[in-house]
């Protein structure tokens, strides 16, 4: 069993991480260069209006509305062909792991269903509040990375049809089918190589001490 609570750990992580695409950028630590350069002020106003455009007001949550349970069932469905096998584990029944899952839990599909609708409400929720710190930190981001022409040149195409239409657009397409297909048939491959990883992890921290295991079951 623990290969399907793996498994299914691991795609909803996938999922988000590539349902959010501009939270993730938002988060991501820059080079210690950029992250001790102060963002110039004039650089910074046209950061600003160029990222409002690109991550336009309640976009996360129509992704996450809209978009994530597709994405969810169908990273799952490719997910659940898979054998505990195939995810390191040592199993000679040679079923799938929606085989094992449903001769245990007969509303295994139903309660991923259920579970995946749940997290599209909820993660919808948290990133429409999170979405204006998304903006702030991307701006600053682009402040420090771009020139001020450079920027300047953005906002001007932003300006334009075509340019407004990308950038309303442009995250969600990342949920478009085309996209979810194909992150659809990676996630098995990227479920393949974990035993390789945690076997190299382990081997790569076998000089550290082992963590304090908990005194409490909590």
């Amino acid at each position: 069993m623990t290969g399907i609570v793996r498994a299914q750990g691991s795609t909803i992580a996938l999922a988000l991480a590539l349902a959010l695409p501009g939270a993730a950028a938002g988060q991501t630590v820059p080079p210690a260069a950029l992250q001790t350069a102060p963002a110039d002020p004039a650089r910074l106003a046209v950061a600003g209006k160029v990222v409002a455009k690109l991550v336009p007001q309640g976009v996360y949550l129509r992704m996450m509305r809209d978009a994530f349970p597709q994405m969810m069932d169908a990273m799952i469905g490719q997910m659940s062909g898979l054998t505990p096998t195939e995810l390191g584990e040592e199993d000679t029944r040679g079923k799938t792991l929606e085989q094992i899952a449903a001769e245990r839990d007969p509303a295994f599909r139903e309660r991923m269903t259920i579970m995946t609708r749940v997290i599209s409400d909820e993660m919808g929720k948290v990133m429409d509040k999170l979405e204006p710190r998304v903006r702030v930190a991307l701006g600053k981001s682009f402040a420090r990375r771009f020139t001020l022409q450079q920027l300047g040149e953005m906002d001007a195409f932003f300006a334009t049809p075509t340019g407004a239409a990308f950038a309303q657009d442009y995250l969600l397409t990342f949920m478009d089918p085309e996209m979810v297909q194909e992150m659809s048939a990676a996630a098995p491959e990227m479920m393949r190589v974990m035993p390789a990883v945690m076997k190299r992890i382990e081997k790569e921290t076998a000089h550290l001490p082992p963590p304090t295991k908990p005194e409490t079951s909590q």
